[in-house]
């Protein structure tokens, strides 16, 4: 049970970020509209711009590598990676807090996001205990 509610999250988290990793790849100015970040002067910047499209091909990694796991990985991994997407999930929620931009749609849906997977992956760690015997 573990191993598949994890398992699910991961797939379920990969389709997210290969969503994200396409619109950063292919629009980076207007995903950067959707956060409400601040345009410059005259735009927003060439580097800022390159610095998506960047971070999007990174995405696209994690979204490839993500189904993977699922499908190979046994249990003990899937705990071990479940326990790390806690922590990233967690950091994506609170970076997102932080984030350089007033609040909108965008960033309440990020924020949103990265705490919902937050809480999916704890319980998909939790696993089913109604059997579980303590030892003495």
């Amino acid at each position: 049970m573990l191993a598949r509610r994890l398992a699910l999250t991961l797939r379920v988290g990969a389709i997210v970020f290969a969503l994200s990793a396409l619109a950063l790849v292919a629009a980076p100015q207007s995903f950067l509209e959707f956060l409400k970040i601040e345009e410059g002067p005259v735009g927003y910047s060439e580097e800022l711009v390159w610095a998506m499209r960047m971070m999007g091909v990174c995405l696209l990694i994690a979204s490839v590598m993500m189904p993977l796991i699922a499908a190979f990985a046994p249990e003990r991994a899937l705990h071990q990676v479940g326990v790390l997407m806690v922590g990233i999930c967690s950091l994506l929620t609170l970076l997102t807090f932080f984030a350089p931009a007033p609040w909108g749609i965008g960033k309440v849906a990020y924020a949103l996001v990265g705490a919902l997977f937050t809480l999916t992956y704890i319980y998909g760690l939790r696993g089913r205990r109604r059997n579980h015997q303590p030892q003495l």
